[in-house]
């Protein structure tokens, strides 16, 4: 069951965020997703006027914007009545705008709104912009009441810069605690952009739901969303009336046990949803139980919610797979799900086949960590007639509860005798690090797997780790070189060279990987490094940085050789290093 707190409430900020970059980057002459001459409307005009408006435009995209102001004054002058004019006008105020003349091009904007309202891309535009202006000027109220007009108008809410003015309306509402017309907003947001800018309205959605299902509970209000949204989720569809709507009652639902509420707060809301959902879609399991979580939720009786749950599980024949499912149904409830188990579950375990048994099994221990239960199922299966690979499986979860003697009668149940080595050398590998008796068993089975030709070349890189971990360096390297996995053979290689204080060796292992290029170069050039100081050689080790630095200076390895020189007290000129005397 999808559990959700104040939906995407990251997300919204980040989308805020994104529009004032917009804002602050016009500022600063930046002339993202401008507003273009339709190439349609473009090939409607004479030779003269297309010449007019295309030299303009190239002055625009080259950001000189004085010279682009003049050519636009000019066609505005010589085409008083030409088809371009109003994109002219918006294109004057965009060069006074990003020219940082403001309140210029304010007035210049207004001139659009003022004579040319029904042509909808410029007029929306143009006061999409004197928003921005004002914004950029400090004046956030002015802002704020100029996008408030543009986004009421039905045709100017559709065009693209009013999702940002949108997102900016309701989040100043939001921070005014104003939080029924920033819903208003995003009501708008999610509608309008539901398929053009589907974040955006996926965003706006869940804010709308979490308002009407939890700020401010109103089951007819969020019904109408619903369906003028067409549901809830990604895909907008046609959808049944919200009332019959099984995914509208999920989701909401939802939505309010997965709100963070006071105790107060949490009774009052999900007392009116309780009522409003009522005794209904008996099929529907995970409904039901978010209802009977609802009730909960306000009446507190434990005892009453147990029993439905109960009821609810008893309506369809019990099944193992039935159990399962169930399961996930308790949520944080331990007490409660154990209860379940051993009431449903248990007596089922007998009557399953092996199969079934060892799916229980893995379903209790994970993700539930029932690990008494499991256990229990785990004693009542026979290993008569398993695979070995099942054997094997069976081994390995046993070993867990009833420790390694237990798993070595397991495997030695296997027919396979190649098979029951692997197991055990696997089993041992598992256990190895930092424990030199399991690497020793583990690599008592090394003598017959190295002959098997299954598993020979399969074991090869966990055989060269036990030898490593086991001071063992020189056949350690042979190892690894012979697993041959580039780039890590030869990492491991240099680890062991080190470990045995053969540093030469080991840095020029570290010249060959470098020589790779791309990630790793940077990585094996300041590996060298690391080795020098390791060798205590720290002459060789500034070396070493400097020549990271003056390599690779985009480079995380950079970042740190950077950091390491300068807390050795090493002057940075020009991206390289030199020591001090």
């Amino acid at each position: 069951m999808t559990v959700h707190a104040n939906p995407l409430r990251w997300f919204r900020l980040s989308l805020v965020l994104a529009v004032f970059c917009v804002v602050l980057g016009a500022a600063g002459g930046v002339a993202a997703d401008e507003i273009q001459y339709p190439s349609k409307d473009f090939a409607k005009l004479d030779t003269f006027e297309a010449v007019a408006v295309e030299d303009a435009d190239k002055l625009f995209n080259k950001k000189d914007y004085p010279g682009a102001y003049a050519a636009y004054k000019a066609y505005s002058i010589e085409f008083a009545q030409g088809r371009a004019l109003p994109y002219v006008l918006l294109r004057m105020g965009r060069c006074l705008h990003l020219a940082g003349k403001r309140n210029t091009a304010i007035k210049a904007y207004q001139d659009v709104v003022d004579y040319f309202p029904n042509d909808v891309a410029y007029a929306a535009g143009a006061m999409y912009y004197i928003g921005q202006c004002h914004m950029q000027n400090g004046n956030d109220d002015k802002a704020l009441s100029v996008w408030a007009k543009m986004v009421k108008d039905k045709d100017y809410v559709g065009q693209a810069n009013s999702g940002s003015a949108l997102i900016a309306l309701a989040d100043a509402m939001q921070k005014r605690g104003d939080h029924g017309e920033a819903a208003e907003y995003q009501w708008r947001t999610a509608v309008t952009f539901r398929k053009s800018n589907q974040n955006a309205a996926r965003e706006a959605v869940g804010e709308v739901v979490y308002h009407y299902a939890v700020r401010s509970p109103n089951h007819q209000t969020l019904s109408e969303f619903y369906e003028q949204v067409g549901s809830f989720h990604h895909q907008q569809r046609k959808v049944e009336s919200a009332e019959e709507s099984q995914n509208y009652w999920q989701h909401v639902l939802g939505v309010v046990l997965g709100a963070k509420l006071e105790d107060a707060k949490r009774v009052q809301v999900c007392q009116y949803w309780d009522a409003q959902m009522g005794d209904r879609f008996a099929d529907n399991d995970a409904l039901r139980v978010a209802w009977f979580n609802t009730r909960l939720g306000h009446d507190k009786d434990a005892a009453a919610w147990a029993k439905r749950m109960n009821e609810q599980f008893m309506r369809v024949p019990t099944t193992v797979d039935r159990v399962k499912k169930w399961l996930s149904y308790f949520g944080p409830s331990e007490k409660a799900r154990d209860a379940f188990y051993e009431k449903h579950g248990k007596p089922l375990v007998k009557s399953l086949d092996t199969k079934e048994q060892m799916s229980l099994v893995r379903h209790l221990r994970h993700p539930y960590r029932m690990h008494k239960q499991a256990s229990e199922v785990l004693t009542a299966i026979s290993t008569n007639g398993m695979s070995d690979e099942m054997i094997r499986d069976y081994a390995w979860n046993v070993a867990d509860y009833q420790g390694e003697d237990a798993f070595l009668r397991a495997v030695a149940k296997m027919k396979d005798s190649d098979a029951a080595a692997r197991a055990r050398f696997d089993w041992y590998y598992s256990k190895s690090h930092r424990n030199g008796e399991m690497q020793q068993k583990a690599l008592a089975e090394v003598p017959v797997l190295s002959k098997s030709p299954d598993h020979s070349q399969a074991i090869v890189w966990n055989h060269a780790q036990l030898m490593e971990w086991q001071g063992e360096f020189e056949q350690a390297i042979k190892l690894y070189r012979s697993a041959n996995r580039q780039p890590h053979s030869t990492w491991a290689v240099i680890d062991c060279y080190i470990k045995m204080k053969q540093y030469p060796k080991a840095v020029q292992l570290c010249k060959e990987l470098e020589s790779i290029g791309g990630g790793t170069a940077s990585q094996a050039c300041l590996r060298a490094a690391d080795i020098y100081k390791t060798a205590g050689d720290k002459g060789k080790e500034v070396q070493q940085l400097q020549l990271v630095l003056r390599r690779y200076p985009k480079s995380s390895q950079s970042s740190e050789a950077h950091r390491r020189l300068e807390s050795y007290g090493v002057k940075l000129i020009g991206g390289e290093s030199k020591a001090e005397e």
